[in-house]
């Protein structure tokens, strides 16, 4: 069919359907449109745009790069978040047959949806808010990646918190175990019902903040461990998985260098089972249990994990400023420390708000201001 020209430069007509011709560096490319002109003149202010910005090739890039691509893309990257590679699978389910382009803001509510309601595999219950906003999380990081990369122009996530995307997590509601009540699991622990290793178990994870995972606390190794600096670097956390990287790094209290100078060397692992090999959840989970109840609280209200959100929460009470504490649990940023570990003991609320009574802690009531001679002079 013949060509006809419009009087818009690089616009031009091929029956009833609108094309419009750029370059991409010296490559020449022609798009077609629709029956619209006003459609051509849009996407050809578009591409004048992109040429400004020099963002052409991250254009056709977007248009090419397929979702799946990108994830082969990351995973040769050294620097692999775990909490982005845990949930691989689930973005390639709903995402595999997508161009980079294509994904959209109503692509991301739709895998929220989707995502949460999938039951997990074992027992069949729904997923948690706070799984879903992990995959979230994850999957903006991933995007972001793209961006940085210059495979996408910009992430379709919402710039703002309030866009309803995210699931509200309740804040300040972890709990955690009293200064008192690790004194008692200490001593309960040595008690010989127990493995030999679990009261050192629990004062390191109280020391360092870890997480009780294969991959941290029951995982840890000894080439991890430096001692003569008195730092453990962990290679492969929720949040980091880069066997090659110095890792993220714990600086150790005196007691716990001395704790694990005196430990004996039997495999690789700091703690394990008597044949030498790395100790599993169970393992520490269900003598742990036993040991809560001891003390006197209910195992099905303390887990190990508030093993962690202990030293937190007790740093916090200790005065231990909040940005350190984020440093300590290795939080990404303190926001996830303010919200979660600060404000959750109702003693030390307490006690703040008590600095607003007035009058020495006197509280003059209804009849004594009735009495004027009863009122404080200034």
């Amino acid at each position: 069919m013949k060509r006809e020209k419009t009087k818009y430069k690089g616009i031009y007509r091929v029956g009833g359907t609108y094309y419009v011709a750029y370059y991409v560096g010296t490559k020449k490319h022609e798009k077609a449109v629709g029956r619209r002109l006003s459609d051509a003149l849009t996407l050809k202010i578009e591409m004048e745009n992109r040429a400004k910005r020099g963002t052409y090739a991250v254009a056709e890039r977007q248009g090419k790069t397929t979702f799946a691509q990108l994830i082969g893309l990351y995973q040769e990257e050294g620097v692999r978040k775990n909490y982005i590679l845990q949930f691989i699978p689930t973005y390639l389910e709903h995402f595999s047959g997508h161009k980079l382009s294509q994904i959209t803001r109503k692509d991301l509510f739709a895998f929220r949806d989707a995502l949460k309601a999938t039951p997990k595999q074992r027992g069949g219950a729904k997923v948690t808010d706070a799984t879903v906003n992990r995959a979230l999380a994850g999957l903006r990081r991933l995007l972001n990646f793209a961006v940085a990369r210059e495979y996408m122009e910009d992430n379709p996530f919402p710039k703002f918190s309030k866009s309803g995307l995210f699931y509200s997590e309740k804040k300040g509601q972890r709990k955690y175990f009293k200064e008192s009540h690790i004194e008692m699991m200490l001593e309960e622990s040595t008690k010989p019902e127990y493995p030999i290793w679990m009261r050192d178990v629990i004062l390191t994870g109280y020391y360092t903040g870890m997480r009780t995972g294969e991959s941290e606390l029951l995982g840890l190794r000894w080439e991890w461990i430096d001692l003569a600096e008195g730092v453990i670097r962990l290679r492969k956390t929720k949040t980091l998985n880069d066997p090659n990287s110095r890792g993220q790094e714990i600086v150790m209290q005196k007691e716990l260098i001395e704790l694990l100078k005196a430990r004996p060397v039997r495999s690789e692992y700091v703690f394990s089972r008597p044949d030498g090999s790395k100790l599993r959840h169970w393992d520490f989970y269900r003598p742990f249990k036993k040991i809560v109840q001891a003390i006197g609280l209910d195992p099905k209200e303390y887990s190990c994990k508030e093993i962690r959100h202990t030293t937190g929460t007790l740093m916090h009470k200790k005065g231990v400023p909040v940005d350190d504490i984020a440093t300590q649990l290795r939080h990404t940023t303190s926001k996830t420390t303010k919200d979660f570990y600060i404000g959750a003991d109702h003693d030390y609320q307490r006690e703040m708000a008590e600095r607003l009574v007035i009058n020495s802690g006197k509280i003059v009531g209804k009849d004594e201001i009735d009495n004027p001679a009863q009122l404080p002079t200034a």
